[in-house]
């Protein structure tokens, strides 16, 4: 699970906010996801949380 977590918010590290810290709790569900399902989570709350811009999608910038 914290693999997963890792490397994607190394793939989404260009475009987070710099900012600021921030500390990523996983439920114990998470251990059950895809990598790509995990990677979408963590989009979706980043855009909630305004430390990703709004228009990322999926990974890839519209």
């Amino acid at each position: 699970m914290k693999r997963r977590i890792r490397q994607s918010l190394l793939e989404l590290k260009p475009d987070l906010r710099q900012d600021v810290d921030f500390i990523v709790i996983a439920r114990p569900s998470t251990d059950q996801m895809s990598m790509k399902d995990v990677k979408a989570g963590l989009i979706h709350v980043l855009k909630l949380a305004k430390l990703i811009d709004s228009n990322y999608d999926s990974g890839e910038k519209r």
